[in-house]
């Protein structure tokens, strides 16, 4: 069974691998999701771990034992970054009732699709005060950061311990990304690999930014944490990875997409260094 740290306050290397999981899990359908689950050691006596809605395509599971609670958005199946770099580039506001940025409405109006039943049963489930966690690949990252967002403002006395995304999209404006930051940046941690394309876009000129602290995977595969790297070494270190995926078939922004690799880059801070 997979170890995770439900009493971490700070980055953990094997919360890391373990989310990593988590986001891998959600692209499973439920048949093959419930027998993983139970692996993990989660109860799903009550069949209510679920979440699906049909009209925005948006799926995800909610667990949780004595110790955690781990929410967990499927990313999209679809092209690369079609959804991050069409027309649904408009942004609304992040929340009528209390104005706090602009997020992607695209993003928004998918959470929507679920956010009351994930919501019932992460209050549900909380019963010994366990630790909240939220992960997510891809689209899944950005819907978990949303959705992080989301219950610290409707519920500031439940306390949020970790969002752990790979391969995250910009998702608001720069007022939101201000006021998310100001509650839940120290415990959010962005996973990049290299060249990902997806966590270029929306582009920063059409007005979004990024949230969260950045975990950053080298193109040898090293993991660095926020502001340890310069913007020009990640620059060269990009311009590497591109170099060394030149005579690949699978274009290396997109390669490095890919939530197998992030989960095999993930199990690998692991080892001893």
């Amino acid at each position: 069974m997979r170890k995770f740290n439900p009493k971490a306050k700070a980055f953990s290397r094997i919360n890391l691998s373990y989310l990593a999981h988590c986001s891998g899990l959600a692209y499973k359908q439920k048949a093959e999701l419930s027998g993983e689950l139970k692996l993990l050691g989660f109860d799903l006596a009550r069949d209510n771990y679920y979440f699906a809605d049909a009209e925005t395509n948006t799926e995800a599971f909610v667990v949780g034992d004595n110790n955690k609670i781990i929410v967990a958005f499927r990313g999209t199946e679809g092209k690369i970054a079609d959804w991050a770099t069409d027309a649904k580039l408009l942004k609304e506001a992040w929340t009528d009732k209390n104005p706090l940025g602009q997020v992607h409405n695209g993003f928004n109006g998918a959470l929507s699709g679920v956010w009351d039943a994930v919501l019932s049963e992460i209050l549900a489930l909380r019963t010994n005060n366990q630790s909240i966690w939220f992960t997510g690949h891809s689209l899944g990252a950005a819907l978990a950061t949303l959705a992080a967002a989301t219950l610290c403002l409707q519920h500031a006395g439940v306390k949020i311990n970790g969002v752990y995304t790979f391969g995250q999209p910009r998702l608001g404006d720069y007022e939101f990304a201000k006021n998310y930051n100001a509650a839940l940046k120290n415990i959010t941690f962005r996973c990049v690999n290299n060249n990902d394309v997806v966590t270029r876009v929306p582009p920063q000129i059409f007005g979004y930014s990024h949230v969260g602290r950045l975990m950053y995977f080298d193109t040898e595969g090293k993991l660095h944490a926020d502001n340890s790297l310069s913007w020009w070494a990640k620059f060269w270190d990009r311009v590497a990875g591109r170099y060394d995926d030149i005579f690949d078939l699978t274009p290396d922004g997109v390669g490095d997409h890919s939530m197998k690799e992030y989960q095999q880059l993930s199990d690998h801070t692991l080892s001893p260094q």
